[in-house]
């Protein structure tokens, strides 16, 4: 009975790092991973290792992020758990520097590529994000393209694990860059109320809405690029499947993506992560 009261008390101790790693977000490390293994078609272990690394530097990035937006949260997420005072800020700072060393340490065990685009992943997600000095944050255009580029690094790595660099790594960073280039803005109807920057409040609710469903056309091209290069099935799948989810975001967008601001980052989490689900399914269970 003891037991049982000890850990049901430590739960609300344990919640807001949970919380704060925003594991929902890491589909799109598990996305980019998993499709650059069906492109090598190889994967073991170390195909994890290099997914939990870089879950743990994306995770990182987010919470640097939500120290130095603390006053900007208070109205977005009042209830997240560095605003609402469930962890400190020195307590998150702890917690940032346990995650990037670990990675580091996974990424070491992996070879010294995957080290040093950890490092310049930490580097731009992390500190050219969010610190003051930098604040990549406060230009729409600049923020999203300092994410791509770390998600883009994801590719290389896996590829120096098993095989050496060519063009066919070049293709799937720039799959990865332009999947999350163009979908990320997805997330910046949901905060207009709070953000300073971004891309709704420099063009318009409206204006905004339009670029962003031009811009989610942009993952086609190099996935047909990949079609005609590799004419496998599960990536002809991947199209036909991105296509009515991308259709749906649209039908969001064109309506009201401030109030459907949550439903439309979902749509977004889908686009990145449905696809290179059917392609690595079809690819290592078919």
């Amino acid at each position: 009975m003891n037991k049982n009261i000890n850990f049901e008390l430590n739960i609300p101790g344990i919640m807001p790092f949970v919380e704060v790693l925003r594991l929902k977000s890491s589909t799109a490390d598990i996305s980019i991973v998993i499709i650059a293994c069906s492109i090598l078609q190889q994967i073991d272990f170390r195909a994890g290792l290099l997914l939990l690394s870089s879950v743990m530097i994306h995770s990182g990035g987010d919470i640097i992020n939500d120290i130095y937006d603390r006053r900007i949260d208070r109205i977005c997420k009042p209830n997240s758990p560095i605003v609402s005072g469930r962890m400190s800020v020195t307590t998150a700072w702890a917690f940032v520097s346990i995650l990037y060393s670990v990675s580091i340490v996974i990424a070491a065990s992996l070879n010294y590529i995957c080290v040093i685009l950890s490092i310049l992943g930490i580097f731009i997600g992390g500190i050219l994000y969010s610190h003051p000095k930098f604040r990549l944050k406060d230009h729409p255009i600049l923020s999203i393209t300092g994410l791509a580029v770390c998600f883009a690094l994801v590719p290389a790595a896996v590829w120096s694990i098993y095989a050496p660099v060519t063009i066919d790594t070049l293709m799937v960073s720039l799959y990865a860059f332009m999947l999350i280039f163009s979908l990320a803005f997805f997330k910046d109807f949901k905060d207009v109320k709070g953000d300073i920057n971004s891309l709704p409040l420099m063009l318009g609710v409206k204006k905004a809405a339009i670029v962003v469903s031009a811009l989610s056309l942009f993952p086609l091209l190099p996935m047909l690029y990949l079609l005609w290069l590799y004419k496998t099935t599960a990536i002809a799948l991947a199209i036909i499947i991105y296509l009515p989810i991308a259709i749906s975001a649209v039908h969001i967008l064109t309506n009201d993506p401030v109030t459907n601001g949550h439903t439309l980052k979902d749509r977004m989490l889908m686009m990145i992560f449905i696809p290179s689900l059917v392609i690595f399914s079809t690819t290592f269970f078919l």
